[in-house]
């Protein structure tokens, strides 16, 4: 931002015209009484000041970015604005001196100009003040905007990283419980009960494992998990975990990887479900909600399982889309809402 600043073509044709008319403004202010400006007027003097002004301005500029390439000079701050500056005193005062010089005496004549330069000097000493502080406040605004930009940039990974995980996740309490269910059919000589859940689970990890590289899927793809899930949870629960889908054309339905089935994951923690209570969930659709609605049966749920689970689904859902998910209990039924994610979004 600094050398776009000052390399800036806009800024480069147009400031000096715009100081150098002012500077002539107040050098006919200092010299000669307000009545008297129009009258004393002089193009040939403005076009001089102009002059002089941009000479200085490009000689600040060059200056200012050899200094900044200096790789000596960073390494001490007291000591790159200590030469910036100075070095920037001493290219005004030489070239204001020098070129009025010329000016008063091959263009009009004038070999005594002494107050006309003291005035010259202050006036131009107090315009490259104004210039450097310019310049500071564009490297302070420059310094902030870089903070802000890499806190935003890291703010994006976080929520990259965040979102991958969410679409790979394994959950290590599903998987677990997996796990123990294949050890207790071993151990009662269903062997092909468990082989056949090996299958079904090896099949679910499969389709997991396949949309990890997907930013979004069609409701379709995810079903097919959903459908090795409820096989797997079924196990245990007699066939008492059950999902209606009433929508059609799945295709053009499209979720983050994983939501649906954590969704359904985050309904279960809530939810008595088992051998003895059925726990029927609806699953359709609104303009912008797929919409699950199922009869309460809350039971005690450890709270903090089911928070994160419910922020993370939200977080995930925020990389996609402004609206949020919605758990509303009504009378004695509840109703989820998760967004569909729109390929514009």
């Amino acid at each position: 931002m600094k050398s776009n600043y000052l390399n800036n073509q806009f800024y480069r044709l147009i400031t000096p015209p715009v100081i150098a008319i002012l500077v002539y403004l107040l050098m006919l202010l200092i010299f000669d009484r307000l009545t008297d400006i129009s009258n004393n007027f002089s193009p040939e003097e403005l076009m001089f000041l102009i002059f002089v002004t941009a000479i200085l301005f490009e000689s600040y500029r060059f200056w200012l970015l050899k200094t900044e390439k200096n790789k000596m000079l960073k390494k001490s701050k007291l000591i790159k604005y200590t030469i910036v500056y100075s070095g920037s005193l001493l290219i005004t005062v030489g070239l204001v001196y020098f070129l009025v010089a010329i000016y008063f005496r091959l263009v009009i004549g004038i070999s005594e100009f002494s107050s006309e330069l003291i005035s010259f000097l202050i006036i131009f000493t107090l315009v490259g003040i104004l210039f450097h502080l310019f310049y500071l406040s564009i490297q302070f605004l420059d310094k902030q905007n870089s903070l802000l930009l890499e806190k935003e940039e890291i703010n994006r990974k976080n929520i990259e990283f965040e979102l991958e995980v969410f679409r790979n996740k394994l959950n290590p309490d599903f998987l677990y419980e997996s796990l123990e269910s294949v050890i207790s059919m071993i151990r009662k000589d269903n062997v092909e009960k468990a082989e056949k859940y090996i299958d079904h689970l090896a099949l679910f990890y499969r389709r997991i494992l396949g949309s990890r590289y997907s930013e979004i899927i069609t409701l379709k793809e995810e079903k097919h998990k959903i459908d090795e899930y409820l096989k797997l949870r079924n196990y245990n629960y007699s066939g008492n975990l059950i999902v209606n889908w009433n929508l059609d054309e799945m295709e053009n339905i499209n979720v983050v990887p994983n939501m649906i089935l954590q969704t359904l994951q985050l309904i279960e923690y809530s939810q008595l479900v088992d051998v003895n209570s059925k726990l029927e969930i609806g699953i359709r659709q609104s303009e912008n909600y797929l919409i699950f609605e199922f009869i309460s049966s809350q039971k005690l749920t450890p709270l903090p399982k089911f928070k994160n689970l419910k922020e993370t689904i939200q977080k995930a859902l925020g990389f996609y889309t402004n609206l949020r998910m919605e758990w509303q209990q009504i009378d004695h039924h509840i109703r989820v809402s998760i967004p569909k994610i729109s390929i514009d979004d």
